[in-house]
């Protein structure tokens, strides 16, 4: 039997930490969704974790997915002359974002909630990726692994198509285990058309974040048509965790030294989880950002230094 991880530790480290320096073993503060106010710490081996949900052969290959995409994370990441990376790490090589859209398309497809749709994507669409070698292999003659590799090659070609928008949020931000979320069209029955369509939201770490404009602001905003940088001053990130808690199956994780819960207004409807006999549209967002001028960044230490709150506004960062 294994212990089958539906987000992957190595991104969940992200917005961990170590209790020894230098240690293997890194910490998480976990919330229910049915219980934001209860937080427990977890070892992140032990949360977004089902036995047995893929299988040997399927965790293998996203096993593979994951160690391709950690060059990605770390180019937008670790630049050490700014928060936001460099003219010369971003936007990224083809090669790098080719890895890191077959990782984000994975996350789309392998998350409790979404594994309940995957027979549910489209089957349209000329346009897809390559397959690596590597995953060729993996996938050798095993059908649902086959089936799986076949889908996430068109939907990954939808992402790396697109524009990407890299952003910083002074508020912190937490995950959950939906950590991609497509913004408006989450559930729809055919996810390949509305990863294509609307916008696309995924947390990179506790200040920092991906977002793929929708089409009309890509229509509308002839800056929105390339990668750009983007930042969401003061509270109004509280718009993306706001979004990962509607999208979570159970849980949302978060650092402890960045929890941004204090600071936000959860108290519109969840998306609706129709398995369960639930109805409605759910929550719908119209989200509208400046993009950063070339060559702009914001300096490293904001990423840990956090400014005190003011006690006229709620909205500041912890």
């Amino acid at each position: 039997m294994t212990n089958d991880h539906t987000v992957p530790q190595m991104y969940l480290r992200r917005f961990g930490w170590q209790r020894k320096p230098r240690s293997k073993q890194w910490f998480i503060a976990a919330r229910r969704v049915e219980e934001l106010g209860q937080p427990f710490e977890a070892n992140v081996k032990n949360v977004a974790a089902v036995t047995d949900f893929y299988g040997e052969q399927l965790e293998k290959l996203l096993c593979q997915l994951e160690g391709d995409a950690v060059p990605a994370f770390d180019a937008v990441l670790e630049d050490p002359r700014g928060a936001l990376p460099g003219p010369d790490r971003w936007p990224l090589k083809d090669d790098l974002r080719m890895k890191m859209a077959w990782w984000i398309a994975a996350q789309i497809v392998r998350n409790v909630r979404q594994r309940r749709r995957l027979l549910h994507l489209a089957s349209e669409g000329t346009g897809q990726l390559a397959v690596p070698q590597s995953i060729k292999s993996l996938a050798g003659k095993d059908l649902q692994v086959r089936f799986m590799v076949d889908q996430l090659a068109r939907m990954s070609w939808s992402i790396f198509s697109r524009p990407w928008g890299l952003g910083f949020s002074d508020l912190c931000l937490w995950t959950g285990d939906v950590p991609v979320v497509v913004v408006n069209g989450h559930d729809d029955e055919n996810q390949l058309l509305a990863t294509s369509f609307w916008d696309v939201v995924l947390p990179l770490d506790p200040h920092r974040f991906l977002f793929l404009p929708n089409w009309s602001d890509r229509r509308d905003d002839p800056q929105k048509r390339v990668d750009h940088l983007l930042k969401m001053d003061q509270g109004i990130g509280q718009i993306i965790s706001a979004m990962v808690f509607e999208a979570a199956d159970s849980h949302v994780f978060c650092h402890r030294d960045h929890d941004p819960s204090r600071h936000l207004d959860l108290v519109g409807p969840r998306l609706p989880r129709p398995w369960t006999g639930e109805t409605g549209t759910g929550p719908s967002w119209v989200i509208e950002y400046p993009v950063m001028e070339p060559g702009w960044t914001i300096e490293r230490r904001w990423l840990t230094e956090h400014p005190p709150p003011q006690e006229t506004s709620e909205s500041e960062s912890p």
